[in-house]
């Protein structure tokens, strides 16, 4: 897109703030609710080219939609290859993610504020590695995808699941874990 072409543009939005209106008289807070998104929108028609929701993310909204939300210091960065890194600035967490929504990189600070115990990143954005020119280019090479279902933390417990029987939970009921029997269902047991 040439840079000249301001229709040819198009805005970052991650979240809040809008045309004033009776629920939000100054435009903070214009659209309540409990998780950020990265909006790519057309300046010309407004119609959103590209987003990143907790939806493209593979969280269950309402239920863990808030898994991705940064009230404020975020950001997010279109690169040439289409990928698109996001700061989740209040959570410390910064990631990318390709114009298909799949993850291919995350780095979670490990620094905590001394006054506000937050992981805080401002922003982060990806330089080019000729912005070094002193240092040669390094190699490129693709890590292997983790299992959550088999990776474990060294001295973890082993991935073998173990099924614990607990009196009085109702067998055969769906979310029979948050199905506890009554006394008088359980037959008043001591």
């Amino acid at each position: 897109m040439p840079a000249n072409n301001p229709s040819a543009l198009s805005y970052w939005i991650l979240a809040g703030y809008g045309a004033p209106h009776p629920a939000s008289p100054d435009g903070l807070q214009h659209v309540r609710r409990d998780y950020s998104r990265v909006l790519e929108v057309d300046p010309v028609t407004l119609a959103v080219v590209w987003q990143y929701t907790p939806a493209e993310a593979g969280f269950v909204i309402p239920l863990d939609a808030q898994r991705f939300y940064s009230p404020f210091v975020s950001s997010a960065q279109r690169l040439p290859n289409g990928n698109t890194p996001i700061t989740e600035g209040s959570n410390g967490r910064v990631f990318e993610v390709t114009a298909a929504h799949e993850l291919v990189w995350e780095y979670l600070s490990p620094y905590q504020g001394k006054t506000y115990p937050l992981h805080l990143v401002y922003r982060a954005y990806r330089a080019p590695y000729d912005w070094v020119p002193q240092l040669p280019k390094p190699v490129e090479t693709a890590i292997e995808r983790i299992d959550p279902a088999s990776f474990r933390v060294p001295g973890a417990a082993n991935e073998r699941r173990r099924e614990v029987t607990v009196l009085d939970v109702q067998a055969g009921v769906p979310d029979a874990a948050f199905c506890v029997a009554t006394r008088e269902e359980a037959g008043e047991r001591g």
